[in-house]
């Protein structure tokens, strides 16, 4: 009974076979538009990434390379211009000063000529201050510049061992009037003095030079 029953099974199931082998047609199925929305809304990391190309290193230049910033280097050059400069301090020899065996010449060569240096001190004077206007601003520095001039012309004449001062007055001329004395100690023999007044519409000025022999 057994055997008839497993015989009919297996008739069946080669019945049955034949129908499961037969090929299958797979047809391409169209897309529809639910699929194109899918497709669209893709996340940006699953789509992909165009491939950028990166340049090479370029190898170190050779020799020395300028580090650190601008300061550091302006720092570096002040510390290097003062070790410098105590390098050179501590490397120069004094040099002794010439010593000169004393002359005992207690006269100059040649006496201070007043009446030449008052043509020098006028010469100057006239050409600096004719025309000029009064300016409070610029007459202390004016001032200085005609006391080293008038120094400088007076130095040209070459009065051997003579000391000259200069002093300059300068002031606006309002129609006031201005009187300048001086005193000094020295010896009428060899020392004197010159004195120039300069006055114009607008200013005035006196210049008194002192020449004092030196023994």
């Amino acid at each position: 009974m057994l055997a008839k029953m497993k015989a009919s099974a297996e008739q069946d199931l080669e019945k049955k076979t034949p129908d499961l082998i037969k090929p299958v047609l797979i047809t391409e199925r169209k897309p529809s538009a639910y699929d194109k929305k899918e497709k669209d809304n893709v996340s940006i990391s699953d789509k992909p990434r165009n491939s950028v190309s990166v340049p090479a290193k370029k190898p170190p230049p050779k020799g020395p390379q300028q580090r650190g910033s601008l300061t550091g280097m302006l720092a570096t050059k002040k510390f290097f211009k003062r070790l410098s400069k105590k390098q050179r301090a501590a490397s120069t020899v004094s040099v002794p000063a010439k010593q000169y065996e004393p002359t005992y010449r207690m006269e100059p060569k040649e006496h201070y000529n007043e009446k030449k240096v008052y043509e020098v001190v006028k010469e100057l004077i006239d050409e600096k201050l004719t025309g000029m206007i009064y300016s409070k601003k610029y007459s202390g520095n004016l001032t200085k510049i005609i006391s080293n001039q008038v120094k400088e012309k007076v130095k040209a004449l070459h009065y051997d061992r003579y000391r000259i001062i200069c002093n300059v007055m300068l002031g606006e001329n309002r129609g006031a009037t201005v009187l300048a004395t001086s005193r000094c100690a020295w010896d009428p023999k060899t020392d004197d003095f010159t004195s120039y007044s300069f006055q114009s519409k607008h200013l005035f000025c006196n210049v008194s030079v002192f020449a004092v022999y030196k023994e």
